[in-house]
């Protein structure tokens, strides 16, 4: 590769040495003159001031002629250059020049007095640049100049501190030009002007023998000199920032612009992000002119490029413009705050390698450390070596376009939610109102900080229609507090980028709302105070929501609480919804209208207003079902899931993960100082649902993306809502805001307008079917037999609350895009109840709440009441498997997942009572008016419901009923059952919900018959279960007693295959049927005999249920006296025997997704024994083993439990040859009695004979004069 001089000696010594090349203030030099100028001026450096290859050659001076004289000159002389920038302030340039120490500092006589007296000055001090020059003809310059020495140290502005001092190679700036000379090539008139990240730009075209203009620095940052700089010189090409442009633009009119940019044919932009607004505004304006944007970094110069034109005539909706393809050469990777790369498309940090990095940071080591890192080995053949940490956050794409989000410096956190700066700038920009923007955080960390959002208009519009249309694109804690409108923004003088420090200081009222939305009347004042305080703003618009200004229930009680002290008047909160602004309250206040009446809802107006009315694309919709004839069309699909952090939608991602292969999409509202990633972990782990494989699956095939169902787009960036309507093949939509006491307007955002969103989503570029989750709330109550394809706009009218309204209105609207060809279905949901085996309760659940109202007081209510209650995980298992299994079949349809025949509130206190709770009968009203009353905070919950909704007790017999025929219809074709509430179940619950201490111990002794799960003699029928080392010992015992006993179905499984034989006949002797007894001779140690016996069982019976790991050997033995071939032999068949049946039948068992493995320990796997040193290891080892496979299998059912016998009266110690051992420390010689086998075996049978919800994980059993 060659170096910046060799690409100028080469052009200035061909054909276009006579050309044009450099043009300042109506003075003009060829490529020729310029080569001759240069040789002098860095022959002198070298014999002057001792210039040679790795010195250095300050510049110190404005943009013009000498300027690039010395630039080049200093590359000559084999030095690198220097920019120093003449706004640098004393202190700083002495800084620089003491820690670069050139070896010439070129400057200007009206310069030359703010340089250091020791400087090492070379001063332009001739009337011409050839004047200033000394001949130094007899002076040789450097041929030894390669592609890795120092080109050129340039400075950082020192916003984030001290400035640093950046050193770069030849090889990166080469490569660079040469890219850009390829692809964008000159043409032979063009004329390029010059003055913005002048020391990269302005070589460029001189390399081509292209005329460069220098734009003085008095003219650049002024809008109309620039305009006239560029339409009297003809410009052709140019580099903007962004801002710069933004700035002509907003400033000019368009005859100027036009003028200015006649002869323009390229304009590119570098140095900021890039918004599709501007990009839009540009080619409306410039429409012949071809945009393109640069992606460069000092550390790193030219990283991507994008023709923009073309972007632009894609068509693509989005809010930021791609940085573009990577050039050549140039690697990056996009990785995590772990240094693990992220998927594609997923964003990141960007991290930059190859060809194009600095050296590194001049004298800053510990700085190089953490920015020019040693790259992962995973990465090194990816990457190189080294890359560098740009602090930029973006995303690749597959076709290795990159992707700009913003700077991670930009993210700020503000009363605990975490904000991107440059996302909120971006969608202010996107407003037709405005010209462009600029976004700050103010105020001090914590409570204090507030954004403000600097605006130039382009059309007036007050901060309320502002702040409005914000908030349907926005989270609320993103929309900016302040607002306040320039004439236009500033910008830096040295970057051209805008500069924020400059920004004027907000005012605390003008800025926030207009003095026409200030309060008024004095209870305004005062009323206003206190919504100020509350909701941490220094001023708000009398007329603005409080929920729209980030009002939620724990702020709405603390408002209420305050209305009360500060104005005597108890508001609650259907008067807080009623009159939800400042003004409204006030009135509401003053006039003493304590019974306001409820607004009624129109629900047809409702639904018309919000249908989404556009059909299906035919063609869309026939590629849809074409794409269903492929096999498992569904079952590895990509799937939205909207309310995963709800108690029905964390148990249909659990689903989702534990029974299908799909990719899961969670859309989760950012919550205050919590994660998307962290919230969704939480509430798996509070359901019981974080299982090690579930926490393993979140890593590989879940993502968490932060957005709001209830903003347009989900409040996604374009471009990464554009990326999921293709990436989406399913969309669940679980999300709503389930209250019964709230009416329709404080529910409308999420039911109404998130289904809306999610229409429009699942319409949007390609067709996803929709498994919506509705409600049986939809009904009114008091219908009998309502089937699923009742029609629900029927009894609309008798509709009451504010869930069912908005619930209606959103299945109706999904019907209505149903019938116009979005494939889709229909769940009606009742009551959830907790999940079969984990028994985890939605806390606000009312079934829930009234059964621990009951339990702590002991006191029910004399009521009739049909518990109606479904388990939660029977109908997560529903939806998803007709989301990834069934759908073709079922599309259209609609699903009631209700429980009509659940038992009679009664019936339920009988079983509290067996339980072992005191409970006693009350009326209903006296049992209401003592909850309400209550000060337990056990019942804080219970008491806003029965409160509120509870008028008396006829509200318990008014529930409608319903019949399942598409449920009941699917449940038979599927072999399935619905799941029923029953006495077992409910005991079950009850049982968990006392061991985590959600409710107190029953004061009375639990019935004994509830604590048998089966007969004895029953217990293990139709259980086939293979006992390994069945033909003597503990193992004979244990076949014997699950056969006999147990009534299970017996593998006998040994090396001795005549005691194998023996114990069958003795077996059937005892009334064990020969067609459930199989005895086989394995070696346990012989994978090819487990295989076998593995096969043979599963050819008999069909089927395994349970595996006894029996099979085991022991030897005594001193440590001192081995090794020897007994300590090897324990390790075989103790742990690689044990292994080996486990690997054999574990696959079997987890498609099955139940099984039971049974392990026989011992107490020396507990406590390790002098004398059994190995056997006593190897018992170790299947101890933690057995504590994480117990774990690994709790999401397939399958239980793990190790039985830990102490001395057992069997064969298996008298097999020891080492005697010393054996008389200092057998324990079964000690003379107190020990285990017989059949000890062992009951507690073996106790253990399997559980019933499934239990796990016996342990058992120890001991002599009881020998515990451990």
């Amino acid at each position: 590769m060659a170096t910046l001089v060799d690409l100028f000696r080469e052009v200035a010594a061909g054909p276009r040495r006579g050309n044009v090349v450099l043009s300042d203030g109506g003075k003009e030099w060829t490529l020729g003159e310029l080569d001759v100028l240069t040789d002098r001026l860095a022959k002198h450096f070298v014999k002057a001031y001792g210039c040679k290859t790795g010195s250095c050659v300050a510049i110190f001076m404005n943009k013009r002629a000498e300027y690039v004289v010395s630039y080049i000159a200093a590359l000559k002389a084999g030095a690198a250059y220097l920019p120093l920038d003449i706004s640098y302030p004393p202190h700083l340039l002495e800084s620089i020049l003491d820690e670069v120490q050139p070896a010439a500092v070129c400057t200007t006589p009206e310069y030359v007095k703010r340089l250091p007296e020791n400087a090492p000055v070379f001063n332009f001090q001739g009337a011409t640049v050839e004047d200033s020059l000394p001949d130094s003809n007899n002076i040789s310059l450097p041929k030894d100049i390669g592609e890795d020495d120092l080109a050129y140290i340039v400075y950082s502005s020192g916003t984030t501190g001290k400035p640093k001092g950046i050193q770069c190679p030849h090889r990166g700036a080469v490569l660079s030009y040469k890219y850009r000379f390829d692809n964008y090539p000159y043409e032979e008139d063009d004329i390029v002007a010059c003055n913005v990240f002048f020391v990269w730009e302005m070589f460029r075209p001189i390399l081509q023998g292209v005329k460069m203009c220098i734009i003085p620095d008095d003219v650049i940052y002024d809008p109309y000199p620039l305009c006239k700089f560029l339409e009297e010189n003809r410009v052709t090409r140019m580099l903007f920032t962004p801002s710069l442009l933004e700035t002509v633009l907003d400033t000019q009119s368009r005859e100027t612009i036009a003028a200015a940019f006649k002869h323009f044919r390229v304009i590119w932009l570098c140095g900021e992000v890039v918004t599709c607004a501007l990009l839009k505004r540009t080619m409306e304006v410039l429409p012949n002119v071809q945009v393109a944007n640069l992606y460069s970094i000092s550390e790193c110069h030219d990283v991507s490029v994008e023709d923009l034109t073309k972007f632009h005539k894609s068509g693509v909706e989005r809010k930021y413009a791609p940085a573009g393809t990577l050039i050549p050469g140039v690697k990056v990777a996009i990785l995590d705050g772990n240094l693990k790369k992220v998927p594609i498309g997923v964003p990141g940090e960007i991290y930059v390698g190859g060809p194009t990095l600095a050296i590194g940071y001049l004298n800053r080591p510990e700085l190089n450390k953490s920015r020019f890192i040693d790259v992962p080995e995973e990465l090194r053949a990816e990457v190189g070596d080294k890359m560098y940490r740009t602090g930029d956050w973006g995303y690749l794409l597959a076709n290795q376009t990159l992707e700009i989000c913003g700077r991670c410096d930009t993210m700020v956190k503000i009363r605990g939610y975490s904000i991107e700066i440059q996302a909120v700038e971006s969608t202010i920009l996107h407003l037709s109102w405005i010209a462009s923007c600029s976004v700050i955080s103010i105020g001090a960390e914590g409570e204090d900080k507030q954004l403000a959002a600097y605006i130039v208009l382009k059309e007036q519009v007050t901060r309320k229609a502002l702040r409005a249309e914000l908030k349907r694109k926005l989270p609320f804690y993103m929309v900016p507090t302040y607002f306040v409108f320039l004439d236009k923004l500033p910008v830096l003088a040295a970057s051209s980028k805008v500069d924020k420090k400059a920004l004027p200081p907000v005012d605390p009222e003008r800025d926030i709302v207009e003095a026409s939305a200030l309060p008024q009347t004095p209870t305004e004042v005062k009323l206003a105070k206190i919504w100020a305080d509350i909701l941490q703003r220094s001023a708000l618009d009398v007329q603005e929501s409080f929920f729209d200004l980030g009002g939620h229930s724990l702020l709405a009680a603390r408002l209420l609480g305050r209305v009360a002290t500060d104005f005597g008047v108890e508001l609650n909160m259907r008067d807080l919804f009623a009159s939800p602004t400042v003004s409204a309250m006030a009135k509401l206040l003053d006039g003493s209208e304590r019974n306001s009446p409820e607004t009624v809802v129109d629900l047809d107006q409702q639904v018309e207003t919000h249908d989404y009315k556009d059909n299906v694309m035919d063609l869309h919709l026939r590629a849809f079902w074409r794409s269903t004839e492929w096999d498992n069309r569904f079952s590895r699909s990509t799937v939205l899931l909207t309310g995963v952090t709800g108690f029905l939608g964390s148990h249909i991602l659990a689903a989702l993960l534990n029974t299908t292969q799909v990719r899961v999409v969670c859309l989760i509202r950012e919550s205050k100082n919590e994660t998307v990633d962290s919230r969704l972990v939480s509430s798996l782990k509070k359901r019981g649902l974080l299982t090690n494989t579930i926490k393993e699956q979140l890593g590989e095939r879940v993502k968490a993306m932060s957005g709001d169902v209830a903003l347009v787009k989900f409040g996604l960036s374009d471009e990464h809502y554009h990326l999921l309507t293709y990436d989406i093949d399913v969309v669940i939509h679980a999300a709503a805001y389930v209250n019964l006491i709230y009416p329709y307007q404080a529910l409308h955002g999420i039911n109404v307008l998130g289904t809306w969103n999610v229409l429009d989503f699942c319409h949007k570029n390609k067709v996803k079917p929709l498994h919506c989750i509705s409600t049986d709330a939809v009904i009114p109550e008091g219908l009998k037999d309502v089937d699923e394809d009742f029609d629900i706009e029927l009894v609309k009218e008798k509709l009451s609350d504010g869930y069912g309204q908005t619930k209606y209105v959103a299945e109706v609207m999904v019907r209505r895009s149903q019938s116009r060809g979005l494939p889709s279905i229909i769940y009606r949901l009742g009551n959830q109840g907790a999940a079969t085996s984990a028994g985890y309760w939605n806390d606000q659940d009312f079934t829930y709440l009234m059964l621990q109202a009951v339990i702590h007081t002991g006191k029910t209510p004399d009521i009739d009441w049909t518990i109606e209650l479904t388990p939660v995980d029977f109908a997560a298992k529903f939806v998803t498997s007709l989301a990834t299994k069934h759908f073709c079949a079922q599309v259209g349809r609609t699903f009631h997942l209700t429980n009509s025949q659940g038992p009679k509130w009664s019936d339920l206190m009988d079983w509290l009572r067996r339980f072992g709770y005191r409970i006693e009968k009350i009326d209903a009203d006296q049992w209401m008016h003592m909850v309400v009353n209550s000060a337990d905070a056990n019942l804080q919950q219970v008491q806003k419901l029965v409160a509120v909704m509870i008028r008396d007790e006829s509200f318990f017999n008014l529930q409608s009923t319903y019949l399942r025929s598409n449920t009941d219809r699917f449940i038979r074709d599927s072999k399935w059952r619905y799941p029923s509430v029953d006495e077992r179940l409910m005991r079950h619950w009850l049982q968990l919900l006392v061991e985590r201490h959600v409710i107190p111990a029953p004061s009375v002794n639990v019935e004994e018959e509830m604590l048998s799960p089966l007969a004895p003699g029953t217990a293990l029928v139709d259980k086939v279960c293979i006992i390994t080392g069945a033909s003597e010992g503990i193992g004979a015992a244990i076949a014997r007693i699950l056969a006999i006993d147990g009534g299970a179905r017996v593998v006998l499984a040994a090396r001795q295959e005549d005691k194998l034989k023996s114990l069958a006949c003795r077996l059937q002797a005892d009334g064990c049927p020969e067609a459930s007894i199989l005895a086989i001779q394995c070696d346990v140690t012989d994978d090819e005999q487990v295989n076998n016996l593995y096969t043979r069982t599963i050819e008999q019976f069909g089927q395994i249920d349970v595996l006894v790991n029996c099979a085991g050997c022991m030897y005594y033995c001193m440590m001192k006296n081995g090794p020897t071939a007994e300590w090897k032999r324990q390790i075989d068949v103790n742990c690689h025997g044990t292994m080996n049946m486990i690997g054999a039948v574990l696959p079997h068992m987890i498609e099955r997704r139940q099984g039971h493995i049974l392990n026989i320990t011992s107490d020396a796997g507990k406590r390790g024994f002098a004398g059994l040193a190995v056997y006593s290891g190897s018992k170790f080892f299947l101890e933690g083993m057995s504590q994480a496979l117990r774990q690994e299998m709790v999401e397939f059912g399958i239980r793990v439990t190790n039985i830990q016998p102490g001395d057992v009266a069997t064969e298996l110690a008298g097999r020891s040859t080492d005697e010393e051992a054996r008389t200092k420390f057998d324990g079964s010689n000690a003379g107190h009695r020990i285990l017989d086998p059949e000890d062992v075996g009951r507690s073996v049978l106790y253990a399997l004979s559980q019933p499934i919800h239990v796990a016996v994980n342990e058992i120890l059993i001991e002599p009881q004069a020998a515990p451990i």
